[in-house]
């Protein structure tokens, strides 16, 4: 009987040590990697409030460094951060050309960070990554610990539908942006060439066909007053993208696929109207009313020539970019050109973006601070957080007037605002950050050019915007079938549309172009998308 006993206490002493370990190791991570959401709670983190957690960690952080950034180590925006949450960050931040590579890199040797952040995911990665267990779920951890992530959801339902994978579960976060300004592109014309002519901002052409003629005087008249025929009427830096602008005047919303207003998945260069498109796009080529350099050139090649008073139209974010403008009085003078339209297609458009960026945020299967992280990122989805992630805190960007509204504070280095604030305030220069834009973000600021900048868009482009395409997933079968088509149809229309443009394929070849695009599956391929795209739409 003694002996018995003996057994049991012993039996009885190990159970408690191996329930104690346990409880141990459960409450000394908050990783979550195989149940989302389900992880227990360690003794350093706040739920609620901050710091995030009261012990200093350091997290592991890979993304993609622009040309305009300076070093993340060194910027204002993760030093605020750390300030609020007690989280820092080891960088790993390739340089913009490398980063797929690297990225790719990363996922096939599994040496991966902790989380990307502007780790430019697409949604294919997501979803092949996802599935394989090295991004996690992160709808649970949203469920339980995000509250300004549900009230974007809440508020902007297609954003949730428009970040869920086929099999449910969010693998990575998005931008998200409400202000029409920042959904739209905009074409500034060069204030100094319209006053040599005498054209007005309301005189400005609503027609492909006047917007022509517009850029032949421009070619013809020597507005920047050099006695020379330097002139360049519309310059680009996008590897001849930037013809595309005009795309949606000719009727197909995109060059790609969209759905028309009937729900009907097409693709741009299998339309009719697309020939005319490009016929208009080979007579401004070979008239030489488009930058030579439209296929090769980087930005600072074209901003050079902006600065020298040589490029007459061009799309950026804002003048400032184009002209060397440094004086927001002064930029607030550049109008913007209205929305076009053509002899084929009546109506005034031109093509938005959904307002979402997808892939802006993932963790990892090798993070051990899920929680955490959730917590930080969640942040940036307030309203203080995005102000914070997009412009820095005050002082050093920007500071409040009398009249309780936001003003620039300038460079005195002869930076302009974007080179200081993607040089040393904050990454979300030039790329996709998680965060949810509000139009007063874009709008409180007592700024000549900012506040022209969003009327000009408001009357002359938001009204006549379409959105080409919602963001939609694809199966991991889907996918597959979408990888191999794309490839080479993509491919094929990136070499012959530049070619139809330039002159070097004759638009008598059309047909024959499309023809052979049908051979290479394009009619599956956009068979697919109709898939996807109503999986979506329910």
């Amino acid at each position: 009987m003694k002996k018995t006993l003996s057994i049991l206490l012993i039996v009885a002493m190990l159970l408690s040590t191996v329930l104690v370990g346990c409880s141990k190791a459960e409450n000394s991570s908050s990783n979550g990697n195989t149940t989302s959401g389900k992880s227990a709670v360690n003794a350093n983190i706040n739920l609620q409030g901050y710091p995030i957690v009261k012990n200093k960690i350091t997290v592991k952080m890979m993304g993609a460094k622009h040309p305009i950034h300076g070093n993340w180590s060194d910027m204002v925006f993760f030093k605020e951060m750390e300030k609020l949450t007690n989280i820092n960050f080891k960088f790993d931040t390739p340089a913009w050309d490398a980063f797929e590579e690297k990225k790719n890199l990363a996922f096939s040797s599994g040496d991966l960070p902790d989380v990307f952040f502007g780790g430019l995911l697409t949604k294919q990665q997501e979803v092949k990554y996802g599935s394989q267990g090295i991004l996690i779920p992160l709808e649970d951890y949203i469920n339980k610990y995000c509250p300004n992530i549900q009230d974007m959801f809440s508020k902007n339902p297609n954003v949730k539908k428009s970040v869920t994978a086929p099999d449910g579960h969010i693998y990575a976060l998005p931008n998200i942006t409400t202000a029409p300004l920042a959904m739209t592109s905009a074409m500034w014309m060069n204030k100094k060439w319209l006053d040599k002519f005498g054209i007005t901002d309301n005189q400005l052409p609503t027609n492909v066909d006047d917007l022509y003629k517009l850029f032949i005087k421009m070619k013809n008249e020597d507005p920047n007053g050099n006695g020379k025929k330097d002139e360049i009427p519309y310059s680009m830096n996008d590897k001849g993208e930037g013809f595309y602008y005009f795309l949606p005047a000719f009727g197909p919303y995109s060059r790609g696929i969209y759905a028309d207003k009937s729900g009907k998945i097409k693709y741009g260069f299998m339309e009719d109207n697309t020939k005319e498109f490009l016929k208009w796009c080979n007579k401004l080529w070979k008239e030489g009313l488009v930058d030579p350099d439209a296929f090769t050139q980087q930005y600072n090649d074209m901003a050079a020539k902006g600065s020298d008073n040589l490029i007459g139209a061009a799309v950026h974010a804002i003048p400032q970019l184009i002209y060397g403008v440094t004086d927001p009085q002064v930029a607030a003078t550049y109008p913007a050109l209205p929305a076009q339209s053509s002899s084929v297609n009546p109506t005034q458009q031109v093509a938005r973006s959904s307002g979402i960026t997808t892939g802006t945020f993932a963790v990892t299967n090798k993070c051990k601070n899920v929680i955490e992280m959730m917590r930080w990122v969640d942040y940036l989805y307030s309203k203080e957080g995005s102000l914070l992630i997009h412009y820095g805190p005050e002082g050093n960007l920007w500071k409040y007037n009398d009249k309780k509204m936001r003003v620039y504070i300038q460079p005195t280095d002869g930076r302009n605002v974007e080179e200081k604030r993607g040089g040393e305030i904050t990454p979300d220069c030039g790329l996709p950050l998680p965060k949810w834009v509000r139009p007063d973000t874009e709008t409180s600021w007592d700024d000549a050019q900012q506040q022209t900048r969003a009327k000009q868009t408001d009357e002359k482009l938001w009204p006549y915007a379409v959105l080409p395409l919602p963001d939609i997933y694809f199966t991991v079968e889907e996918q597959d079938q979408v990888d191999v088509l794309n490839t080479d149809i993509e491919k094929y229309i990136s070499e012959n549309g530049a070619k139809f443009i330039t002159g070097d394929t004759p638009i008598e070849n059309f047909d024959e172009f499309r023809n052979t695009l049908k051979k290479m599956g394009i009619e599956k391929l956009i068979g697919l998308y109709q898939t996807a795209y109503d999986r979506w739409k329910k």
